[in-house]
């Protein structure tokens, strides 16, 4: 709710009506607005420092459910001090005027905001999502362990402040799971973000919630960190609700495929289990999801790291290798040598791993791989990599990487070395030792095969469905 960026306001809507008498207001100012609520920075002359003022919409005063939603929300956010949950410092207390609360000021952006401009200006900002998210995490733990359920976890909630502060925001439908029905009963009208819900929210089964709910929109924000959209993506909130009851979610390397992109198999999965639409399929506690993520992100920070500049080969074709190489951050392409044209084959991204084959097989390099921009990659030796697959998330990154993109093209482009190499010689053999374009056939096939390694089948496939190249009776012909 909170739209970051400082307005100037000559009209307080009646704010200083709804303060108590000792709130000394000095300055007001609009520092965000939503469809609940506006924040305001205002001057504590008390304590002399500065602090967000958080007012209820003029037009919900009236309604009972608005306002019992946010003096809640205040109060539940009062009992969770931890430091990536913005302090309350006082409700108002007449009850006339209980639609107004101090807290902590916070300035800087949105996770949302975040991941938006990485979109628009082509940043690879994985790792630092995921780093923000695990840090929300915590917060997450420590309000289940005092028996608080957010139910509306988003990127939008999450607020990376400009000092390196990470805050999850608007507990204004959080619920003490004490309250919540304890057995079947009428369902309520569904309560949160529809794209980011869990079923058992969006079908108002309130006697259903419990921790794996907010572990559900946990998985919805590392969702949208790996596929750039949320999990239940639709036109409206009546559509994506009706996909959040169902449950089903399309896997982010999926979507992210759409648009050009990878996502390592390891963080699909944990992705995945925690959006499993059954809770007791998703991971049962915040830890076990949060020990995963770590894991993924210790396994390639442990890494020793090296910095190449764009346009520098990281390993090269041919060359025999004894490492392996995992993106950190920045992009690789993977070219192969067609003929005598280097070609590229694919774009690599931060988490996704290559040089491993090598290091397997014992033969020389497939490809070669460049920094497309100043690019950091870990690297690990044989013996380490062997090592460290055991326990980490390598294994599926190796088992992805060997399984299909390298080993199915390593047969491809030698095809195409084969047949470029084919119809070179050929013409060249025309060029040099033909008459009027004419040679025959039979000797040069030979040759052509003995030189390419493949079958007369191939090489007279290959030549004979080349544009200006035909056969006539015995001889080869070059049409000008």
């Amino acid at each position: 709710m909170f739209g970051f960026g400082k307005k100037r306001i000559d009209e307080r809507e009646g704010i200083g009506e709804r303060l108590p008498e000792e709130w000394q207001v000095v300055e007001l100012e609009l520092l965000g607005s939503g469809g609940m609520a506006q924040v305001y920075r205002m001057r504590d002359e008390l304590l002399d420092r500065e602090v967000a003022l958080k007012a209820l919409r003029p037009e919900l005063m009236r309604e009972k459910s608005a306002l019992a939603n946010f003096v809640n929300e205040a109060r539940i956010t009062a009992q969770l001090d931890h430091p990536n949950i913005p302090a309350v410092y006082a409700l108002a207390s007449d009850s006339k005027r209980s639609s107004v609360f101090t807290m902590k000021v916070l300035e800087g952006r949105t996770l949302k905001q975040l991941l938006d401009d990485n979109a628009r200006e082509g940043v690879d900002g994985t790792l630092a999502a995921i780093d923000v998210l695990l840090r929300i995490c915590d917060a997450v733990a420590f309000a289940h362990s005092k028996g608080v359920l957010h139910l509306d976890i988003k990127p939008a909630n999450i607020i990376v402040a400009d000092y390196g502060q990470i805050y999850l925001v608007d507990w204004g439908i959080a619920r003490r799971k004490a309250d919540l029905p304890q057995g079947p009963g009428k369902k309520l009208g569904e309560e949160g973000t529809p794209a980011y819900m869990a079923p058992e929210q969006a079908n108002g089964e309130h006697w259903r919630l419990d921790e794996r709910t907010d572990i559900f929109a946990l998985g919805g924000v590392l969702y949208r960190i790996l596929s750039g959209r949320a999990p239940h993506a639709a036109p409206t909130s009546d559509e994506a609700v009706e996909q959040a009851a169902k449950g089903t979610v399309t896997p982010p390397d999926e979507v992210a495929a759409r648009k050009g992109r990878t996502v390592p198999r390891r963080l699909a999965f944990i992705c995945m289990k925690a959006l499993a639409a059954d809770p007791a399929h998703r991971y049962a506690n915040v830890q076990e999801f949060q020990r995963d993520l770590d894991r993924y992100m210790r396994g390639l920070a442990q890494l020793p790291q090296r910095t190449f500049k764009a346009g520098e080969a990281i390993v090269t074709e041919g060359e025999h290798g004894d490492a392996a190489y995992v993106i950190i951050e920045g992009e690789c392409a993977v070219t192969r040598l067609v003929g005598s044209q280097q070609q590229e084959v694919r774009r690599l991204k931060t988490g996704e791993m290559f040089g491993e084959i090598a290091v397997f097989t014992g033969k020389p390099r497939l490809a070669t791989v460049r920094a497309v921009c100043d690019t950091v990659v870990g690297f690990v030796d044989r013996a380490a990599l062997r090592e460290e697959m055991e326990r980490t998330s390598f294994m599926s990154l190796a088992i992805r990487t060997l399984g299909s993109t390298f080993l199915e093209l390593d047969h491809q482009m030698a095809q195409q070395r084969r047949q470029s190499r084919a119809v070179e010689l050929a013409l060249r053999h025309i060029a040099l030792h033909g008459e009027r374009g004419r040679t025959p056939w039979k000797p040069l096939l030979a040759t052509l095969t003995q030189n390419t390694g493949a079958s007369e089948t191939e090489v007279s496939s290959w030549v004979l469905g080349t544009a200006g190249i035909s056969l006539d009776g015995e001889s080869l012909v070059l049409h000008g």
